[in-house]
C-alpha cells in the first residue's frame, strides 16, 4: 500500500531555486533529458494565495506547499513512499489538498495499476489516504465526478462498496477529510461509468450491452427519476459520439459529434425536446478535444483543439485572464493548469518546441511569477529547431509530420544528408503535436534529425483520416516507411546512418521497419515494444472488456493468419538484419515484460546485434528517472556504436 512521511526543514524556498540558465556551457549529457519535469503536476487554492505542487526532488516525487505571499517561508513537504507515481493534485478548499497517485501492484500473477487519493490538511501536513476498501480489493479509487465546489468539505466520486460487484461502481459524495461516504446513485448493471450535470447531479450512465461489444448508454429523463435508454433519444450514439458535459439542471448534454462533417464538433442535445440544438463549436480541419468550463464549473466558456499543437477557443461573450497570458507568451505554448476561484489568478505550463519551459504564476493585469523550469540545465540554446511538413504517402494522401534538426544544421536552410531517426507515436490511435518532446530533442542532440510522422489513424484529423488507418495496421506502417522514403528522395537523410525508432506500438513499428524494409534502416530502437499481437490479446482478456478492446484495436490484422504472421515482430525476426536496441520494465501493465524476452529470443536465434535493457520495478513510461537516465545513455552508446559519431553532434 502507498506511504507518505512529512518530510524535515529544506534549506529555502522552491520560488525561483531552479531557474535556468542561459550561460554559455557544453551540450547537455543524454541524462538531461532522461530528468522528470521538476513539476509533475501543480494547483493553485481556491483564493489564489497557495500552490501544491508535485515536485520531482532526486527522482522521488514530494508534495510541496508554498504561500505565494512568503516564497522564501519554510516549505511544508511531504514524500511519496517507494514506487507510489503521480497522477494530479487539486485543492477542494483553502486548507485542503487532495493528491492522486497510482502504483503497480501483482495478484495472482496479475500486474495492474491501482490509484489511490491522499488527502493532505495543508496546515499540519497530516493526511492519509481518502478512500480504500476495506475488505477485498479495489482498482480504482481516485475517479472523481465533480468537485462541487459550492461544497468544499465534499466530492462526488464514483467507486464500489465492499461486497459489491467491483465492475460496476455506485456515486457517492464523500467527506475530504475523512473518507466517509453517502451513495447517491447505487451502481446499475452494466454502467461502468456516470456523468454528473454541472450541480454534481448523476444524469448519464455508460457501459454495455455484452462484454465490452455495443455501447449503451442510459440517462435521467429531466425533471423524473426515470433512466431511460438512449435510444429513446434520437441521434444519440454513444459508439461514435462522447459525452462532454451536462448541463441546464440536466436538461442539455454537451455532446462531442460528427453531425455530418468529418470532423468532431461540439453541440448541445436538448433532452426535454429530445433533438440536437445549436452547434457551439465546430474546426473544418480538427476534431475538438475538449470544453473549457468557467471557474464555477457551472458554464461552458470555450472548446479545445489539436492543430499543430493544443489550441483554445473562448466564445465571444467570455473573456479572461487566460487571453492575457496568450498575449504575454506570444510564439509559446500555454497549458492551463489550474486558476483561483475568481479567475484572476492562472496556474500555466509554458514551452515552445524549442524550449522545455517552465511553470508560471500569471495575475489579471500582467504581473507573473516563474515556479520552476520544466526541466533543469536545458535551454533553448541546446535545443534543434522544429518544422512542421506534409509529405505525401504512396497513394497520394498527405501524412502531417514535424521535423526536429540538430543544432548543426542552421537554421532557414535545408538539411543534407543528416542521420535520421523516425520516430512514430505511440497508441496506435494517439498522435503527436508541435511542441516541446525530451526524447526527439535527445536524438537532435546525438546529432541526428527526427521526423515523427502522424499516420493514418491517429487521431484530431477527422473522421475520414482516422477510419482509413485503423484496423488497417499495413497502411498505419507503410506511412511511416513513406516518410522515410520521403527523407531519403530529398536528399534529407544519410542513407548508411538512418535509423527508425519508437515506444510502445511505435516501437512495434520500429521492429516492422527493420523486417520489412531492412534497406532503409541502418538500425531499430524499440522501447515498450508490442512485439506478438497474439500474446497480448490473451493477455488483454484478463481485465474486464480487455478482449472487446483488443479486437477494436488490433482489427482485421486478427482476421487473417498469414496477414498476421507477416505483421508479427516475433514471427518476423529472422528478418531482421540490422543492429536492434531494446529497452522494457519487467512492471509494464501496457505491454507485458515478456513480450521484450520473446523477441530477444528470436532475435538472438537469428544472430541479431542486439542491446537489450530491462529494468526492475518499472512501468511502461520509464517513470523511474535513474532508469531513464540509464536508458537514454544506453541508447546513446548504442547510436555511437552502430554509426559513430554523428558529424551534426555537438562539439
Amino acid at each position: 500500500m502507498m506511504s507518505f512521511s512529512r518530510l524535515a526543514r529544506m534549506a529555502g524556498g522552491f520560488i525561483g531555486a531552479l531557474a535556468v540558465s542561459h550561460a554559455a556551457h557544453a551540450a547537455p549529457a543524454p541524462e538531461s533529458f532522461g530528468q522528470l519535469r521538476n513539476v509533475h503536476d501543480a494547483a493553485i487554492s481556491p483564493d489564489g494565495h497557495q500552490l501544491a505542487l508535485m515536485q520531482n526532488l532526486k527522482g522521488q516525487y514530494i508534495i510541496n506547499v508554498i504561500d505565494l505571499r512568503q516564497p522564501k517561508a519554510e516549505p511544508r513537504l511531504v514524500a511519496l513512499g517507494k514506487g507510489v507515481k503521480p497522477k494530479y493534485v487539486k485543492w477542494v478548499n483553502d486548507g485542503r489538498v487532495l493528491a492522486s497517485f497510482r502504483q503497480t501492484e501483482t495478484m495472482r500473477g496479475q500486474i495492474f495499476d491501482s490509484s489511490f487519493f491522499f488527502t493532505i490538511d495543508t496546515n499540519t501536513m497530516d493526511g492519509k489516504v481518502l478512500v480504500r476498501p476495506k475488505n477485498g480489493f479495489r482498482q480504482f479509487n481516485d475517479q472523481v465526478l465533480d468537485w462541487l465546489e459550492d461544497d468544499p468539505d465534499h466530492i462526488l466520486m464514483q467507486f464500489a462498496g465492499d461486497g459489491e460487484n467491483q465492475n460496476y461502481p455506485d456515486v457517492r459524495k464523500v467527506d475530504v477529510r475523512t473518507g466517509y461516504s453517502q451513495i447517491v446513485k447505487r451502481q446499475a448493471r452494466r454502467m461502468n461509468d456516470w456523468i454528473s450535470d454541472t450541480d454534481g447531479v448523476p444524469r448519464v450512465g455508460l457501459g454495455w450491452r455484452s462484454e465490452g461489444q455495443d455501447a449503451y448508454m442510459v440517462i435521467n429523463e429531466p425533471g423524473t427519476d426515470n433512466w431511460m435508454p438512449y435510444t429513446d433519444y434520437p441521434g444519440l450514439d454513444p459508439e461514435s459520439q462522447r459525452i462532454v458535459a451536462v448541463t441546464d439542471g440536466g436538461r442539455s448534454l454537451v455532446v462531442a459529434a460528427y453531425r455530418g462533417k468529418d470532423t468532431r464538433g461540439l453541440h448541445r442535445y436538448d433532452l426535454v425536446t429530445r433533438q440536437f440544438a445549436e452547434t457551439l463549436y465546430e474546426n473544418d480541419e480538427y476534431d475538438v478535444s475538449g470544453v473549457i468550463m468557467s471557474a464555477d464549473g457551472d458554464t461552458i466558456v470555450g472548446a479545445r483543439f489539436v492543430g499543430e499543437s493544443e489550441e483554445r477557443i473562448l466564445f465571444d461573450r467570455y473573456r479572461s485572464t487566460y487571453e492575457e497570458a496568450l498575449a504575454r507568451f506570444v510564439g509559446f505554448q500555454v497549458d492551463f493548469v489550474d486558476q483561483s476561484a475568481d479567475r484572476d489568478t492562472l496556474l500555466v505550463r509554458v514551452s515552445a518546441p524549442y524550449d522545455p519551459g517552465g511553470l508560471y504564476v500569471f495575475r489579471r493585469g500582467g504581473q507573473m511569477q516563474k515556479i520552476a523550469p520544466n526541466l533543469n540545465g536545458l535551454s533553448s540554446q541546446d535545443m534543434g529547431e522544429v518544422l512542421s511538413i506534409r509529405y505525401a504517402a504512396r497513394d497520394g494522401q498527405k501524412i502531417p509530420a514535424f521535423v526536429t534538426l540538430p543544432r548543426k544544421v542552421a537554421a532557414g536552410t535545408a538539411p543534407k544528408n543528416v542521420p535520421f531517426i523516425v520516430l512514430p507515436h505511440g497508441g496506435p490511435y494517439a498522435r503527436d503535436e508541435k511542441r516541446f518532446d525530451w526524447l526527439a530533442q535527445f536524438f537532435a542532440s546525438q546529432g541526428y534529425g527526427v521526423m515523427q510522422m502522424n499516420f493514418r489513424g491517429s487521431e484530431g484529423y477527422g473522421k475520414t483520416f482516422a477510419e482509413s488507418g485503423r484496423n488497417n495496421w499495413v497502411v498505419m506502417q507503410e506511412d511511416v516507411e513513406d516518410g522515410m522514403r520521403y527523407l531519403l528522395r530529398k536528399g534529407y537523410a544519410d542513407p548508411e546512418r538512418s535509423c527508425i525508432a519508437g515506444w510502445s506500438y511505435g516501437g512495434y513499428a520500429a521492429l516492422m521497419g527493420a523486417a520489412k524494409t531492412p534497406d532503409l534502416y541502418n538500425c531499430a530502437i524499440a522501447i515498450a515494444a508490442l512485439t506478438d499481437i497474439p500474446d497480448a490479446m490473451r493477455d488483454s482478456s484478463d481485465f474486464l472488456h480487455g478482449k472487446a478492446r483488443a479486437q477494436r484495436t488490433f482489427g482485421s490484422i486478427m482476421a487473417d493468419k498469414d496477414l498476421l504472421r507477416a505483421n508479427n515482430p516475433v514471427d518476423v525476426a529472422d528478418r531482421i538484419t540490422v543492429p536492434v536496441f531494446m529497452a522494457h520494465g519487467d512492471q509494464d501493465t501496457a505491454v507485458e515484460f515478456d513480450q521484450f524476452t520473446r523477441m530477444r529470443k528470436r532475435l538472438d536465434k537469428a544472430g541479431v546485434k542486439g542491446t537489450y535493457m530491462a529494468f526492475e520495478d518499472e512501468d511502461h513510461y520509464m517513470s523511474a528517472q535513474s532508469n531513464r537516465q540509464a536508458m537514454l545513455k544506453g541508447i546513446a552508446k548504442f547510436l555511437r556504436k552502430t554509426n559513430g559519431t554523428s558529424a551534426f553532434a555537438p562539439d
